[in-house]
């Protein structure tokens, strides 16, 4: 379990994320998950040498827009692709937009990882 992972608002996103650049820390990785009518997503962050991990969590909701993070660190384009394939994150700005074909075949189900709702979810095909 990581600890030190702060909630921020989707509109700090880019300033926070830039500390951890200035910082020289690597980006990591970054989570989705789907938790119902919102979508929570962690960036996580490591400082060299050690394990030591941190992160940043936004909870946005499925219809809101969110900053990419690629133009502070470009490695980022490729989670931020899967998670806008996959759960239909809406990332806005991205240096590169595989525009849902990353991962995603032409017959492949629609969003596969959000949850299937009763009433007409997003989920599955």
């Amino acid at each position: 379990m990581i600890e030190n992972i702060k909630e921020i608002g989707k509109d700090d996103l880019l300033k926070e994320v830039q500390k951890f650049a200035d910082a020289k820390a690597r980006f990591v990785t970054a989570v989705c998950s789907d938790l119902g009518d919102n979508l929570e997503v962690t960036y996580y962050f490591n400082y060299s040498p050690g394990m030591d991990m941190a992160g940043l969590r936004i909870v946005v909701g499925k219809d809101e827009e969110v900053p990419s993070i690629t133009g502070i660190y470009l490695t980022a384009v490729l989670i931020e692709n899967e998670m806008s394939e996959l759960f239909g994150l809406k990332v806005k700005g991205m240096a590169i937009d595989f525009g849902g074909h990353m991962l995603l075949g032409k017959d492949s189900p629609v969003l596969p990882m959000l949850k299937d709702r009763a009433a007409g979810g997003k989920g599955g095909k």
